[in-house]
């Protein structure tokens, strides 16, 4: 016998609200081109890890959210702005120039460590998400399955 459940809640295909599909789509390259076009619409240089953070962290709604979501990436990967920020100079200062960013868009951090971790890291927090939300709808189901039984008291 088997018995076919529908989920009672969300849609498991629609993203959580920590997450957009345009952030389901950033990798290094994808987010470092964003941050990189928007410092060249505002005039920047360069950037510093702070700035990144309040990019991020905004809610005045001037900051379009492509650029919020490619924030949030780099925040999630300190190693790849790390690693953005050194690619010309031996050292971490937390300031990055947006000629870093278009070489890590151009793939400059493709199949290096930072670019292997990165991704893991994302498919793991994907994994994580998805169980988070099959583990929601059968606990629902569940539920409505128990509520339909009668079960005997003791």
């Amino acid at each position: 016998m088997s018995t076919s459940v529908s989920p009672t809640g969300g849609n498991p295909n629609t993203p959580s609200s920590s997450t957009s599909a345009f952030d389901a789509k950033l990798d290094i390259a994808k987010s470092s081109k964003t941050i990189a076009d928007y410092m060249r619409q505002n005039g920047k240089q360069a950037i510093t890890k702070q700035e990144v953070s309040q990019l991020a962290n905004d809610t005045s709604g001037k900051v379009p959210s492509d650029v919020v979501e490619a924030a949030r990436y780099m925040q999630r990967h300190p190693d790849v702005f790390t690693a953005i920020e050194t690619h010309d100079v031996a050292g971490a200062d937390d300031l990055s120039g947006v000629w870093n960013f278009d070489w890590a868009a151009s793939g400059g951090l493709k199949g290096t460590p930072t670019d292997a971790i990165a991704r893991m890291q994302d498919t793991f927090d994907y994994a994580i998400a998805k169980s988070a939300q099959i583990t929601e709808i059968t606990t629902a189901s569940k539920a409505e399955l128990d509520s339909t039984k009668q079960r005997p008291s003791n």
